[in-house]
């Protein structure tokens, strides 16, 4: 299937899964999806995402997100699903490629086959339908759209609908006592619903449990009374009269094990339903305890009342313990592995005394460590088990062979459970296995234990969000929880939704009553304290941690310690290097010991590189170790060498992606290198590499800062400057190089202060804010003269000139590029050259002059020749192509089109991509494939949209518009139209303001609207 709505909305195609997080896309996708192979009009597809308070542009909004959904889905292989059809869009879907309509096929096959008679038939087919879902709600998170309400109320319906024509179905094949389970947990969850309260009643009577079956019904009608303020429906009424008369009919028995699944996994997934039901919470009388004979083992700790969030992973751990192997006598060994604190040996003991009864022989239990981290020797661990087994003190064997011999060959032929927690390596685990395929054994450690063979291996990570809320209401009640929700939600985050930590904050909040939950969020706001909040009782976050430190070698508590400096939530495998002045490979292998002991935790990304981070609370005791051992000349010294490493990197990964060096101003801060064949496996890819550390980087810049390393920090900044302009990152540009000039006027570092002058005048007018980038690049080229900084002026003078060009000032601009041309040249920075000669030639083509256009855009090419940067040619084809457009040569323009779209592709460069996109689509407009350019300029509209270019966005919407007129589409072009003059309205962009407003005029006359084209037609001449 290729579209999946029962549960988060996923699509996947030959490429695999599409990426469509965005809310509107994802609603859109989903309303579409509701009705395939249906128009959807645009009016219904506005009002689910903006309901009654739709903004002006809604229309154009909803076309961008069409347009990225195709996008993601043509990534994938799907290009051709979603067709545009007069009024909206249709999803062109096959009947095997959507799960809702399997499901309703296969539920529907389910009735058919209960009606006649066939009810294997019947519960498979159900099975089959609810197996498609994949959680109880429908489309999932990411989804909040009123108009999606209804419909995912209505699936929910059918699904449940489904459920207990399944459990008919089960009933009429006698198979009550299976149901039992799974039925309470449905009631529980569904306690209104009077179909599943009589299916169990009627279950639970056909097993025997008549007084049970009454209480269902007792308890039942006392809710619908509290709720709803009704009395049982008649099937229930019924039912119960039948049961006290003792008239309902037992049915037919299937005797099943115990053991026997109730519900196919996939179908339990769907229902989302534990696999152990609280039948206490039903039933009145709780089953009686059976007695335990004396001899057998029951080393197990006691299980937690407050026990919560684990049903999957107990599911999970309980498939793999119970799973067949592939020979009878194969032992079965399952570890569970995450860092300390994550509830491993909770998880464990929880497990154990739920498969208690199907271990009769007893169940065993060991810490193989103790409490000052050190290893307890496997021969005190097997001492203990043959005590448990009824040997005497005095028959057990002194050596550590016999003793592991002699436990093999007592647990031989029994059904017993061995849980070992908290290993330490497989050496230490060896001897205490049965040997035995009845005998499995669970383990716990923070290390992998990947030299155990034939072990499974189950990691647990840190509590949901969700989960996490749970315990708190387990332990301190919903309401306490509910009426502080914030606070709560704070507390998870402080905890880092690590469960030990939560149940620590969870035990002192609950012997204290008093105290609002705000007052716990205060005290562990503090992270100086944070760790000695998370103590009570005897139990604390820090001992954990520090029992893992302190068994680490030199080198690795070094590393572990200094990785706290790092204040970017993730990083890289080499960042050890500078960190410990140590080779990369030596360092990389020290990192690699932290994340077996689960100090640092690794992230494996599909299309990203490996990405390793601290868990907080771990950052907390980092810095601690930090603190205490760790001068602050030591830290400042690998602080340097950290920031000098990724100055170096930044620069690489600038000149690869840029071809050179150009247009840029460094300062003299020290470079510290790598090997050579790091940084090119770091930067194979240089702009999935910039993609990768963006966060990082900036974090970079701000701990320049933070260290007094001025000049360090604005050459940093300004370095990623191209990297942030070519995905339009522009609210990262600003943030960089505010941080930047604050350091350097604190410093009187004048350089760096036009430096940022000068690079922030250019962000403003990225973002045309015309105005604003005046005024900073005024005072960059002034600071750049006092300095002597001649390329530094020129190149604020050539930004200068740009927004003279964009306010329709064109000699003031010409004037500007010609004196940025001289001294450019002086200083050799072909690319800049080739910038101004690009702009130049765009004078000359918009007063008209396409012959002098078309020699400046050679010289242009020439400069660019020399620099080598493809990018800044690939500007100068599409400025030649719109000369070639101007003069209607559109052979030669298609042919210059294309070659800049091939170059901008191979270099990556989204902008560019989506200028030479718009220009390819004028020409098949002008070739009248009008099907053709539309396609052109939406797969344009989602580039510039996603890089925030509002000139190119303002420039795609105006040929939308003339290729609707062209297609006589009158209203159409209007509505593409007044997108665009409303986009050149807001830049402030005069000349395309002008050219807007006159093909708005030629639309209007063309539809009849005399007054339209009068007014549009003065503004176009104003």
């Amino acid at each position: 299937m290729r579209f999946r709505l029962l549960g988060p909305l996923e699509v996947a195609g030959p490429g695999g899964p599409a990426l469509i997080t965005a809310e509107r896309q994802r609603v859109v996708l989903a309303v579409l999806l509701l009705e395939p192979n249906r128009i959807v009009p645009m009016g219904r597809l506005i009002d689910a995402v903006w309901g009654e308070s739709p903004p002006p542009t809604a229309r154009a909004q909803i076309q961008i997100c069409v347009s990225m959904v195709r996008a993601s889905m043509a990534k994938v292989g799907l290009p051709d699903v979603i067709q545009t059809r007069s009024p909206g869009y249709l999803a062109e879907v096959g009947d095997d490629e959507l799960d809702l309509h399997v499901f309703e096929r296969a539920a529907a096959a389910g009735r058919t086959a209960a009606e006649a008679g066939r009810f294997e038939e019947a519960a498979s087919a159900f099975e089959t339908a609810l197996g498609l879902w994949r959680g109880s709600s429908c489309f999932g998170g990411g989804i909040s759209s009123t108009a999606l309400e209804a419909p995912a109320a209505r699936l929910d319906e059918q699904r449940l609908a489904v459920v207990e024509q399944w459990v008919d179905a089960r009933l009429a094949l006698g198979l009550h006592q299976q149901l039992v389970a799974r039925l309470i947990d449905l009631v529980m969850q569904n306690p209104l619903r009077e179909r599943l309260r009589a299916q169990l009643m009627m279950a639970l009577s056909r097993s025997g449990r008549q007084a049970e079956a009454l209480e269902v019904y007792r308890r039942g009608r006392r809710e619908l009374v509290d709720e709803l303020g009704i009395e049982p429906g008649e099937e229930l009424r019924r039912l119960q009269e039948s049961i006290l008369s003792g008239r309902l009919d037992g049915g037919p028995a299937a005797p099943v094990p115990p053991e026997a699944p109730v519900l196919p996994a996939a179908v339990a997934a769907a229902l989302a339903v534990p696999a152990v039901p609280a039948a206490s919470a039903v039933f009145a009388a709780p089953a009686a305890t059976a007695v335990e004979p004396p001899a057998v083992p029951r080393l197990l700790p006691g299980a937690i009342a407050d026990f919560t969030g684990r049903d999957g992973l107990l599911a999970q751990l309980e498939d793999a313990l119970e799973e067949a192997t592939e020979t009878s006598y194969a032992m079965r060994i399952v570890s569970i592995t995450g860092r300390g604190g994550v509830g491993k040996t909770t998880l464990a003991i929880h497990l154990g005394h739920s498969l208690a009864n199907r271990f009769p022989d007893g169940q065993m239990f060991a810490k193989l460590r103790g409490p000052s981290a050190q290893p307890i020797p496997p021969t005190r661990i097997l001492e203990r088990f043959l005590r448990s087994l009824g040997i005497p003190g005095s028959a057990v064997p002194s050596s550590l062979e016999e003793r592991a011999e002699l436990f093999r060959n007592l647990v031989a032929d029994k059904r017993v459970l061995i849980v070992l927690d908290d290993a330490i390596d497989e050496e230490q685990v060896r001897w205490l296995l049965p040997g035995s395929s009845t005998c499995p054994v669970l383990i716990t450690s923070r290390s992998r234990l990947a030299g155990l063979e034939g072990t499974r291996s189950v990691r647990i990570d840190v509590f949901s969000t969700e989960q996490a809320l749970q315990l708190l209401s387990r332990i301190l009640g919903a309401d306490r929880i509910h009426s502080e929700l914030t606070s709560a939600l704070q507390l998870i985050k402080l905890c880092g939704n690590l469960a030990l930590a939560l149940r620590i904050v969870a035990a002192r909040l609950a012997a204290r009553p008093h105290w609002p939950l705000s007052k716990m969020v205060a005290r562990l706001h503090d992270e100086s304290q944070r760790l000695d909040e998370l103590t009570h009782g005897g139990v604390g976050v820090r001992a954990g941690l520090a029992m893992a430190y302190q068994g680490l070698p030199a080198d690795a508590q070094r590393l572990f310690r200094r990785l706290s400096m790092l204040e970017a939530a993730e990083f890289s495998s080499w960042v050890a290097a500078p960190l410990l002045d140590l080779a990369v490979t030596e360092a990389e292998d020290t990192l690699e010991f932290l994340v077996d002991a689960q100090l640092v935790d690794v992230e494996v990304v599909e299309g990203r590189r490996t990405r390793y981070r601290l868990h907080d609370l771990v950052r907390v005791y980092s810095q601690e170790c930090l603190a205490a051992y760790e001068s602050t000349a030591e830290r400042s010294l690998v602080l340097g060498r950290v920031l000098s490493t990724w100055l170096l990197l930044v620069e690489e990964a600038h000149r690869r992606a840029y071809g050179g060096d150009h247009t840029l101003i460094h300062g003299q801060a020290p470079r510290l290198p790598l090997d050579p064949s790091v940084t090119d496996r770091e930067l194979a890819d240089p702009l999935r590499w910039f993609e990768d550390e963006r966060v990082s980087l900036i974090t970079a810049v701000r701990q320049a800062a933070g260290a007094g390393l001025d000049e360090l920090c604005w050459d940093l900044a300004l370095t990623l400057v191209t990297l942030f302009e070519m995905y339009g990152y522009f609210d990262d540009w600003r943030t960089t190089h505010e941080i930047a000039l604050e350091i350097t006027r604190r410093h009187d570092n004048r350089r760096g202060q036009a430096a940022m002058l000068y690079s922030l005048g250019s962000l403003h007018m990225f973002e045309y804010k015309l105005d604003e980038a005046r005024g900073r690049l005024g005072l960059a080229r002034e600071l750049f003269r006092q300095v002597g900084d001649v390329h530094g002026e020129a190149l604020a003078l050539r930004n200068l000139a740009f927004a003279d060009r964009i306010q329709g000032r064109l000699d003031e601009a010409m004037e500007g590029y010609e004196k940025a041309l001289v001294m450019l040249s002086g200083v050799n920075d072909s690319t800049a050259e080739a910038h101004v000669l690009s702009n130049m030639a765009q004078i000359h083509l918009d007063r008209g002059l396409i012959a002098e256009g078309k020699q400046t855009m050679v010289a242009g090419l020439a400069a660019v020749e020399r620099s080598g940067n493809q990018r800044v040619r690939a500007q100068i084809l599409c400025r030649l192509g719109e000369a070639h457009l101007q003069i209607d040569e559109v052979t030669e323009a298609e042919y210059v089109f294309s070659q800049a779209l091939e170059t901008v592709r191979s270099v990556g460069d989204p902008v560019g991509e989506c200028y030479a996109l718009r220009g390819l689509a004028v020409v098949r407009s002008r070739q009248g494939s009008h099907g053709a350019a539309y396609e052109m300029l939406e797969q344009a509209m989602v580039i510039a949209s996603q890089a925030h270019e509002y000139l190119a966005i303002g420039r795609i919407q105006l040929s939308l518009g003339e290729v609707a007129a062209d297609k006589d589409d009158h209203d159409q072009a209007k509505e593409h139209i007044g997108v665009a003059l409303d986009i050149f309205g807001r830049i402030k962009a005069t000349r395309w303001q002008k050219e807007s407003a006159r093909l708005m005029s030629e639309v209007c006359a063309a539809s009849d609207d005399a007054a339209g084209a009068a007014a549009y037609a003065r503004a176009g001449s104003g």
